[in-house]
This record gives C-alpha cells, structure tokens and sequence, in this order.
C-alpha cells in the first residue's frame, strides 16, 4: 500500500473511533433513540453508586436539560440561554455556547457533534470538541422537543405544530409533518418508525424515511414527554393521568394505568417493568406486559424528573431536593441526596456515576 494512502486510512479510522460514542457515554436523553433509559450492558458489573458527591459545578440559573456525557464531557442547556461543556471528571467548564433564549431540551451528541434546540426556534448543530457552531435551523416557535438522531438525520417536534426531519451533516430539510397543535414532547425513532406526541393527546408513528403517517393514537390529555419502545411495545404517557401500552404489530393501545395525578415524566422501561413519576409525588412501578401495579414510593414533591437505571436501581429527582436511588425489585430507597434544588431534570449514568443538574443552578457527579 502506497505511504500516503495508509496513513490517510489511519487518521480516518482515528477520526471515526473518536467520534463514535463509547460504552459509558449516555449521549440522547434517557441514553438511546428507544429512550429507554438504562445503560449500556458493557457497564453491568460496575460499581454501585453510593449517593456521595463527587464535584459540583454552580451555574446561578435554573437548568432543566437533562445533560448527555460523550467522550467524557458533559452537554446541557441552561435557563440563561446558554449550552455548557463541562468536564465529566471534574467538572470543569471547557465551552460555553450563547442561544438567543432559554435551553430546556436535552443534547444529542453524534459523530462529534452536539445537536440541541431552544426557545429561540432553532436547533443548532455544534462541534462537540469547541463549541462552534457548524449550522443551524430555525422553526416557526419555539423547540422544547429535545432531538433523536437515527440513520444521518435528526428529529425533533417544535410548538409551531410540526416534526422536523433534517440531515446531520448539512442541516437541510428532508421533511417536516404537520400536526394540529404544538410538539413539546420528544421523539422516539425505532424500525424506521419516528413516534412522537402533541399537546392535542396524539401519538403519531411517522415514517421516518419520508415524513408519512403509518398511524396514530389519541388519548384524553397532552403528551409532553417521551415515549419508550421495548419488546415491540411502545409506552407513553399523558397530562391526562394515564400511562399506555401499544402493541407496535397491532398498532393499537392493549393497556393503560390510571396514576390519578398529571403525568410529565417519561417512562422507563427495564426488566420487565415501567417505571415513571406523577405530580403528586409518587414513583411508580407497573408490569410491562399487563400494566399491574408493582410497587409505589412517595418522594415528598412533584416528580417531573424520568427515571435512569443501572446496577439493579432507578435513579429518579423530584421538587423535594432530593434525588432518590431506589430498588428496581421492590422500590425500596437505597439512598437519598439533598441536592438545594428541585430535581426536574432526568440523571445521566456514565461509568459508575450520575450527572445530576437541580433547578437551583447546580450540576453534580454522585459516585
């Protein structure tokens, strides 16, 4: 092989190696395009984590993006309308990237990029080494859809009513979808399907390759979260009380389980169960195949926060301060951790520690 050529290969395996994700990243909100929320099972036998702050980075403002860890850093948006790259071992900041307005969503990071949107009606693409920004898009409203990449493109909802389809490396349009009212929940994208919800009580299934509706179901009250796809079901809940199951092959709802308070979390899917928080306070653990009720354990404060799992326990923040640590068998507390803010985010999990940020303006590394 000629010189020139060989080193040529060798510095784009390099370049392709270090933009790949690794075992311990947790690079989308709640980890993957399923939103399943649990990590990788390379990580399996890590330690436990033990509720012991390990470093804690104050920022002043409220932060309610859930943060993504990518080649060890961390990603989030914050209410001073910026989006923050700490480092994950010490929390450090490494860049600070300026929006025209508050940053809710939660990063995507791919092939060395950073992919999130904010209420100035844009999604930015940024370098996720220095925090240039490669391109952005502008919407009609508002962008509290926090974004899921599949196959070289991006999707995300925005409030002027449609879901979005654009491609990773240019940002182009390659579809949106028109939907009758404002997208603040986000996407899933599972078997070239993209499932999404809107403030009008519809799950749309949306081909992904070119924008088509495959179905839809409506039920009795928003969706502002994110579903969850697991064993060819598809899980989700509703401001209107309720969590559902449909049955991906049947595209129908086969279950749905009554919390009697308004839901805003995301589900969890793990292990058999669903787990996921209500305004009242309460974590709740169902059955995924019938949507029996396992357990229940009351935080003390609105849980707006999703569940994360790793090592046999649900992670989960509520308005109490507190981040909880629970068992996944039993629901039993393993530990509690006042972190002098609400909890509104969802945690991060990379390596044996969780990335927590608080509405008071904090973000921590608990081993």
């Amino acid at each position: 092989m000629h010189k020139k050529i060989a080193v040529m290969i060798a510095a784009a395996a390099l370049l392709s190696a270090s933009a790949a994700a690794r075992a311990e990243d947790w690079p989308f909100f709640k980890n993957n395009e399923l939103r399943n929320g649990t990590m990788s099972a390379e990580l399996r036998g890590a330690p436990a984590i033990g509720g012991v702050r390990e470093w804690t980075t104050q920022l002043w403002q409220n932060i309610a993006s859930s943060p993504a860890v990518y080649r060890g850093m961390v990603y989030f948006g914050s209410n001073d309308g910026a989006v923050y790259a700490l480092d994950a071992e010490t929390g450090k900041q490494r860049w600070k990237f300026e929006t025209d307005n508050w940053v809710t969503t939660s990063p995507a990071a791919v092939n060395g990029r950073i992919f999130i949107g904010g209420f100035d009606s844009r999604l930015y693409c940024l370098n996720a080494d220095t925090g240039e920004q490669i391109w952005k898009f502008t919407t009609s409203n508002s962008i509290q859809s926090s974004p899921a990449v599949a196959d070289g493109v991006v999707y995300f909802g925005s409030n002027d009513g449609y879901v979005y389809a654009v491609t990773i490396k240019t940002g182009w349009q390659k579809w949106k979808f028109k939907t009758d009212a404002a997208v603040t929940g986000s996407p899933v994208v599972a078997d070239g399907i993209v499932y999404i919800g809107n403030r009008n009580g519809k799950m749309y299934a949306i081909n992904a390759a070119d924008g088509q509706l495959s179905w839809r179901a409506i039920v009795g009250g928003p969706i502002t979260s994110a579903p969850a796809v697991a064993n060819g079901h598809l899980y989700f809940t509703s401001q209107d009380g309720k969590i559902y199951c449909a049955r991906i092959k049947h595209q129908a709802v086969i279950w749905n389980y009554d919390a009697k308070a308004q839901i805003e979390t995301s589900p969890l899917v793990h292990s058999g169960r669903v787990v996921f928080g209500d305004i009242s306070g309460n974590v709740t653990a169902l059955d995924a195949l019938s949507g029996s009720p396992l357990w229940k354990y009351q935080t003390g404060g609105s849980v707006f926060s999703s569940a994360a799992a790793y090592g046999g326990r649900i992670y989960i923040g509520s308005n109490s301060d507190r981040l909880f640590a629970l068992d996944m068998e039993s629901g039993a507390p393993a530990w509690q951790l006042d972190l002098e803010g609400d909890v509104i985010a969802t945690p991060a999990v990379t390596a044996g520690r969780l990335i927590v940020p608080t509405a008071g303006g904090n973000i921590c590394a608990i081993r």
